[in-house]
């Protein structure tokens, strides 16, 4: 398979890449990357995951984003010309790979209007989202929310660790269950 000629797309199995004039970049908590994929559905743009930091990375046109509100307190972070990224090759590795691929019949780019109507979805209205704070996906029933709690938590050799949280419905579960064992 030959690589598609895209600007973000590395000849080595990685490379640690400068954002220029072609493109630009959002980075967004990992849990989120496959809802946004899902929401997308053929409109998204290629997007890759590290697993090591806990993200997932979408690129757009250059330029996007610089009309939005800042997103940094619902943990979302852009890169811009003259940041630097860590961008998996065609093959990608094991921490850092292909949530979609780019393909030359694929879109370039994520379209930023149906980015921001995905993230809505997510956060709410933008506006308002970096004051609300951040939206984990719970690690039972899939739903996003910030009134969630640490379910369970690990430790890993590189990075932050993992965490895996519960929304509110499903930690009454967990609570009822745990109570029931204890009985």
């Amino acid at each position: 398979m030959t690589a598609p000629a895209r600007p973000y797309l590395p000849e080595a199995p990685y490379a640690m890449l400068t954002v220029d004039e072609t493109w630009c970049a959002v980075m967004v908590p990992l849990d989120w990357a496959p809802l946004i994929v899902a929401a997308l559905g053929d409109e998204s743009g290629p997007g890759f995951v590290n697993v090591g930091l806990h993200r997932g990375v979408f690129f757009l046109p250059p330029g996007a984003g610089e009309d939005w509100p800042d997103l940094s307190g619902a943990a979302v972070e852009w890169y811009r010309a003259g940041a630097m990224l860590m961008v998996p090759g065609e093959h990608g590795l094991a921490s850092l790979s292909w949530l979609r691929f780019p393909l030359d019949d694929a879109p370039l780019f994520t379209g930023p209007d149906d980015l921001w109507g995905v993230l809505e979805q997510l956060l709410g209205p933008l506006e308002t989202a970096s004051a609300l704070g951040p939206v984990a996906v719970c690690g039972f029933c899939s739903s996003p929310s910030r009134d969630v709690k640490a379910a369970d938590w690990g430790e890993q050799e590189s990075g932050p660790g993992w965490v895996r949280y519960a929304c509110r419905p499903c930690q009454d579960v967990i609570d009822l269950r745990d109570a029931l064992e204890d009985l």
